[in-house]
Parts: C-alpha cells; structure tokens; sequence
C-alpha cells in the first residue's frame, strides 16, 4: 500500500464540533416555535449550504408560516453559538501532532467560505497547521462534485494516491471517492449508510482511530 503523503481534512463536524451546534441549534428552535421536525430536518441538511438548504425546508414544512422564522433565529442563534462553544473536535490535535512528526502534510477542503474558516482556524490556532485550505466560495461546484478535492490535490502537487481525505457527511465520502481519493468517514451528526461504507476506505469512531490506523501501517 502507498503511503500517504497528505491529509485533506473536512472542517464542519469532522475537524470542528460545529454541527453539533447546529444540530443543538435548530431543536431548540424547533421547540421554541412549536416545530418540534425543525431539529429531524437539519440532518438532512448537513453538508449542504445556501438554497440546498432552503430546497429542503420547502419540500419538509411547505407553507409553514414559521419558516422563514425558524431559519432566520437558527442562524442567529447558531452563529452566536458558534462564538462562544466552538471547539477541535476529540482526536484532531493527536492526529496533527502524528502529521507534523511524520512529515505528512495537511490540507482543509470545506464548504464553508474563506472568511469563516480562517476566522475558526486561526480562533482555535489550527490556521498554520495546513499547507493548503481551499473553501467552498472558491470552487464552482459544492461537495459531493470532487473539484474542491481535484484543487486541492494540485495545489499540492500530489497524485490520488499520495492522499487520504476525512471526512464526516456523505456529500464529503462521494466527493472524495469521485475525485478517486481514499476517505475515511468520521461520522458526527449522521451515521454512515451501507452506501457509504462500501465506497469509504475505513469508517472510525474520532480522529484518534486514524492515528491508531497509521500506527498499525494500515494507511
């Protein structure tokens, strides 16, 4: 097996703890409001930005006269949230610390945009750690199309095979598995699907799993 030469980390929910903000975010606004599935449809929309998003409220609460309002306090509320809760997720410093040690580079894919990102890296002093960060307001097509992952590869100048990608959502796994990447899924919010362990390389409980992997000589 080829080593690898490069991680490509996803950020929301696999190397920040953001999604369980929002998840904790959009229940206490469900409730508040009355719509208790306001919570049940946000892991549909995990990975998913802008009117995805909106597309599946529609299809879910129709002409519910909340809507609107339930979408604009979840954003409010969450971005305060991520403020003042946002947090590395468990594994993710032992897992770079093992990268820098080992002289194996790391690079961020993410959907959200480039001011956040640097924003939440550099709050949580994670921005210098990456060789490369690429953001989804600087790609045309959003995960699961594998162009954020295809950038990323050549801006580092690596073939497939030199990487492996994690990654937490399974927009994220199919991204990376089109862009011919091996993924590991570190599910947060929503459990792996059978269809996402078939194509995953391995799925993993933290980012401690994958040191344990590459200890072991299985990466």
């Amino acid at each position: 097996m080829k080593s690898v030469k490069a991680v490509i980390f996803d950020v929301d929910g696999l190397l920040l703890n953001t999604e369980f903000l929002w998840l904790q975010t959009w229940k206490d606004v469900g409730t508040k409001y009355g719509v208790p599935a306001f919570g049940r449809i946000f892991h549909r929309t995990v990975g998913l930005t802008g009117q995805a998003v909106n597309d599946i409220l529609d299809e879910e609460l129709g002409d519910c006269a909340e809507r609107i309002k339930l979408l604009d306090e979840a954003r409010q509320t969450g971005m305060k949230n991520l403020d003042e809760k946002i947090a590395v997720m468990p594994g993710a410093l032992n897992l770079l610390d093992y990268l820098k040690e080992h002289n194996i580079l790391a690079a961020v894919a993410t959907t959200t945009d480039r001011k956040r990102t640097d924003e939440r890296l550099k709050k949580l002093g994670l921005y210098d750690r990456f060789s490369v960060i690429l953001c989804g307001d600087e790609v045309i097509k959003k995960k699961p199309d594998p162009e954020i992952y295809q950038k990323v590869l050549n801006r580092l100048g690596l073939k497939t095979d030199d990487a492996l990608v994690l990654e937490d959502t399974g927009y994220g796994v199919q991204a990376a598995h089109s862009a011919g990447i091996r993924v590991i899924m570190v599910p947060s919010v929503n459990s792996a699907t059978e269809d996402e362990k078939e194509i995953a390389y391995a799925v993993v409980q933290s980012l401690d799993d994958v040191v344990r992997l590459f200890r072991e000589g299985n990466l």
